[in-house]
């Protein structure tokens, strides 16, 4: 009798111990899908602005294409449209682009509106775009990921080492990687200066 109850004791033991370790798995299996989930877009501390709706500090996104290029968007502070929730105004922005099998695009501006469905972002005031030895500045950069351009205007000045010019725009083909420097009016020229 005693050796029927310690065996039945035993199976006991062994069925709370899968049931728990079934528990365990399954939780921790949850737990860690969500906190991948926050990784992709996140947004943390939110506060109300009273004036603009929601404020929102220490923003990052992150998304890729089907070209297999990488988005990576970050921004000190960020305040939600109230009539287009889709749409955020951004402070202190900085951006990082990963084309396929090249090096990755810097840009930082002061300032950036961002779409949060369709990824479209307008960097404004103070920006400046890198790339390797490439370094351009201008006031205004927009970047459309639906027809794969970044386009760079307003005070545009482009420098590599031993060659400054200027323009009116620089335009970049996000698949190609091509890039075109240009004046909006065809009778006007660039300025190019090269340095020794």
């Amino acid at each position: 009798m005693n050796r029927k109850i310690l065996a039945q004791f035993i199976l006991l033991i062994i069925l709370f111990s899968i049931i728990i370790s079934v528990f365990l798995i399954y939780f921790n299996k949850d737990k860690r899908l969500n906190e991948k989930n926050i990784e992709t877009n996140k947004i943390v501390d939110q506060e109300i602005d009273e004036d603009t709706g929601t404020l929102i500090t220490d923003i990052n996104y992150k998304f890729s294409d089907p070209s297999g290029n990488f988005y990576e968007l970050f921004a000190e502070f960020g305040k939600v449209n109230i009539k287009d929730s889709e749409k955020m105004f951004m402070t202190n922005v900085k951006a990082l682009i990963y084309l396929k099998d090249s090096e990755p695009i810097m840009i930082v501006s002061k300032y950036a509106n961002y779409h949060k469905i369709n990824h479209e972002t307008n960097f404004f005031e103070d920006v400046v775009l890198t790339h390797l030895i490439h370094k351009a500045t201008s006031n205004n950069l927009d970047i459309a990921f639906n027809k794969n351009i970044a386009s760079m205007y307003n005070n545009l000045v482009y420098n590599k080492p031993g060659t400054n010019l200027t323009a009116d725009r620089l335009e970049i083909d996000l698949i190609t990687k091509n890039t075109k420097i240009f004046m909006d009016k065809k009778t006007e020229k660039i300025k190019i200066v090269n340095k020794k």
